[in-house]
C-alpha cells in the first residue's frame, strides 16, 4: 500500500483496469502529508509512519489534513483523476462513498480522548468541502447517500471503535446501493473498450543533459510537454544517484558540486492516455582527474 501510494501506482494502471464500479472513499483523508522538497508527496498513514519514517526531517514538510495547502494538493489530484477517467470513458463509473464521521457510538458514547468532538466536526467540515467540489465534476447520482443514523460507531468492529467504523446496517445499505445501481443494469463494456479507438499518440522526441555551473540540467523535447507526466533517473558512471518524482515539469536541475564521473539521465514519460516511454539523456562527462607523469595513482 505505501509502496503503491509513493510511486502512484493507480493513475498509471487504470488504463489497463476493467471495472463496473469504481468507489472513492475519502475517509482516509483524514491523514497528514509529507512532501519533499522536490515536490513528490505521499500520505503519512500509520503503516509508513510504524516503518521509522520521520515525515518532517531532510528538508520535508507536513502538510495537515484540512489546511488550506492540503486543500490544494487534494484539489490537484481530484483533477487529474478526473481528466483519466473522462479520457478513458469511465467517469460515469465513479462513486463517491458519501459518509461523515459519526458523533456517537450505537450505545450513545462519545469517542474521546482519540477523537474529540472539535476534531469530528473539523473533519466533517473538510468533507463536505470536498464533496462540494467533487459534485462540480459528476452528478449527485453518483454518490452513495445515508441516514444520519447509519453512520453511527460500532462498538463491535473489529477494527475497534472510532468515528468512521460504523454499524452493520451502513455497510448493508452501502452493498445495496451498489448492486441496485441503474448503470449496472444495462451491462457496461470495460474501460478498454470505452477508450476511443483512434487515440493520439505522444513521444518523447529527446533528452538534453547540459551542465551549468555545479548544475546538471536535463529538458525534454516532447510534443506533449504541456499535457504528459515526467519523472528523471539520474546515474553517476551507471549508479543512480537521484530521483525526480512524475510531475508536469519537463526539466530537471540537480547539483552535483564537483564530483568526477560520467552522467546520463533517464527519463519516464507518461502520458496522458496513459502510456508509458523512456529515453535517455545524451552522456555527460566533468571533472576528469588529471595525474602528472609518474604520479602514482590511488586505486578505489
Amino acid at each position: 500500500m505505501v509502496e503503491r501510494d509513493i510511486r502512484k501506482d493507480f493513475l498509471n494502471d487504470l488504463a489497463g483496469l476493467q471495472f463496473d464500479v469504481l468507489l472513492l472513499d475519502l475517509i482516509d483523508e483524514r491523514f497528514n502529508l509529507c512532501v519533499e522538497p522536490e515536490g513528490r508527496a505521499c500520505t503519512l498513514s500509520s503503516e509508513l509512519l510504524s516503518s521509522g519514517f520521520l515525515g518532517d526531517s531532510d528538508g520535508r514538510t507536513r502538510i495537515s489534513t484540512g489546511s488550506e495547502e492540503f486543500w490544494r494538493l487534494w484539489e490537484a489530484g481530484w483533477v487529474i483523476l478526473v481528466s483519466k477517467l473522462r479520457f478513458l470513458g469511465v467517469l460515469d463509473r465513479l462513486r463517491v462513498n458519501q459518509v461523515f464521521w459519526a458523533v456517537r457510538t450505537e450505545d450513545g458514547g462519545k469517542f474521546e480522548p482519540n477523537y474529540p468532538s472539535w476534531r469530528i466536526g473539523s473533519a466533517n467540515e473538510f468533507l463536505a468541502r470536498m464533496y462540494r467540489r467533487i459534485n462540480a465534476d459528476i452528478p449527485s447520482e453518483q454518490f452513495l447517500g445515508f441516514d444520519q443514523g447509519l453512520m453511527t460507531g460500532s462498538i463491535a468492529h473489529k477494527w475497534g471503535i472510532s468515528p468512521f467504523h460504523y454499524v452493520d446496517a451502513y455497510y448493508h445499505s452501502a452493498i445495496q446501493q451498489l448492486l441496485t445501481w441503474p448503470s449496472r443494469k444495462k451491462g457496461i463494456s470495460t474501460a478498454r473498450e470505452a477508450v476511443p479507438a483512434a487515440r493520439v499518440t505522444y513521444s518523447t522526441k529527446q533528452v538534453i543533459l547540459e551542465h551549468e555551473r555545479d548544475d546538471l540540467v536535463a529538458t525534454v523535447v516532447s510534443d506533449a510537454s504541456r499535457i504528459g507526466q515526467f519523472a528523471f533517473y539520474v546515474f553517476r558512471n551507471g549508479k543512480r544517484i537521484h530521483t525526480q518524482w512524475y510531475s508536469s515539469n519537463p526539466s530537471m536541475r540537480f547539483r552535483i558540486h564537483t564530483e568526477p564521473g560520467l552522467y546520463r539521465v533517464l527519463v519516464f514519460f507518461l502520458s496522458p492516455n496513459g502510456s508509458r516511454s523512456t529515453k535517455y539523456s545524451n552522456p555527460v562527462f566533468l571533472y576528469p582527474a588529471v595525474y602528472a607523469l609518474g604520479q602514482a595513482v590511488k586505486q578505489p
